[in-house]
């Protein structure tokens, strides 16, 4: 009996929630990195690898199917990966930045209305103007809307970068060549 194969709906769905998690965790990286500096280097290697890890999904599911997978389903199966990934990793990092940093947005600001009053081009600028104006009347975006505008963000994003790993996933399947027929019995 053979194993029946996966739809890319369902293998996107499988493989969504650990790329999810990996997100999470870049972006819990992205927002301690200002209590532990290391983890800026960290998310930015975490972040370079998720087009990787969205290839290499691609590329099983390229294989799985014996090389007869069209650059359509798996440029849908990238897309369906950053969705339910993104999604999973937002719901982290809206409990991360409604509870556990829920002032992470005005330390930010604070830090760069503190980093532009230093350098004197800046010191009078407008954008100095309005980050301070939007810090001193709590004007900065919730964890939610950071969340949504992060969530459409990533995935758009993702779309597009899907479209070049599902074409690089489809190169060519090296075969084994066949081991030579047994010579005939005399």
């Amino acid at each position: 009996m053979t194993k029946e194969k996966k739809s890319i709906y369902q293998h996107a769905g499988e493989w969504g929630v650990p790329l999810g998690l990996y997100m999470a965790g870049a972006a819990a990286a992205s927002i301690y990195a200002d209590v532990l500096p290391f983890l800026s280097i960290l998310f930015f290697f975490m972040v370079l690898a998720i087009p990787f890890l969205v290839y290499r999904y691609q590329r099983y599911k390229f294989i799985e199917d014996d090389g007869f997978t069209d650059y359509a389903a798996l440029w849908m199966m990238g897309i369906l990966l950053y969705i339910f990934g993104t999604t999973l990793a937002s719901f982290f990092v809206y409990l991360i930045l409604q509870y556990a940093r829920p002032d992470f947005m005005y330390v930010q600001g604070q830090t760069v209305i503190e980093t532009y009053s230093k350098i004197p081009e800046m010191r009078d600028s407008e954008a100095l103007h309005v980050i301070k104006r939007m810090v001193d009347e709590r004007l900065m975006p919730s964890p939610i809307e950071m969340v949504f505008n992060a969530f459409w963000f990533i995935t758009s994003m993702g779309s597009l970068l899907s479209a070049i790993t599902a074409w690089i996933a489809r190169r060519q399947i090296k075969r084994r060549p066949l081991p030579p027929p047994p010579p005939p019995e005399q």
